[in-house]
């Protein structure tokens, strides 16, 4: 959705999280932004929202639990992707009583020189697939 900084990594070679307040200015331009495409610029941390909402709890969550899916298919084939953090936003949306559910994702699209020697990562860790559908633990 939007490139948060460039990567920046620790005098041990460890990518570094960057400051919340690129995170904000990253966040506000991609909400200025109609698009909502993923962005996988190499060299780059980037934060991507997934939003969406049900008539009940259990709608919502088999709605975004097909769009994690679908986010985490398309990433785990970029050479040098990096989840860094997820956050989990839950509500009701008081006009309707629907249930909205958003996470938000902070990741980095690694350069082929900086990425991990060892193989990264599951882009689902912190998940249990279940045949077509992926379910937070």
């Amino acid at each position: 959705m939007a490139i948060v900084s460039p990567c920046v990594y620790d005098a041990q070679g460890r990518l570094v999280r960057p400051d919340r307040s690129d995170i904000r200015s990253a966040k506000f331009s991609s909400d200025l932004d109609t698009g909502e495409s993923l962005t996988l610029d190499r060299g780059h941390v980037h934060v991507h929202a997934l939003t969406t909402s049900g008539l009940t709890a259990d709608h919502a969550r088999q709605r975004m639990n097909a769009l994690l899916a679908r986010f985490f298919a398309r990433v785990e084939d970029v050479s040098g992707y990096h989840k860094i953090a997820m956050k989990k936003t839950e509500g009701i949306i008081y006009c309707n009583n629907n249930t909205s559910i958003t996470y938000e994702i902070l990741y980095a699209v690694e350069t082929p020189a900086r990425a991990r020697s060892r193989r990264p990562e599951s882009p689902y860790a912190g998940y249990r697939r279940d045949r077509s559908i992926v379910t937070f633990r």
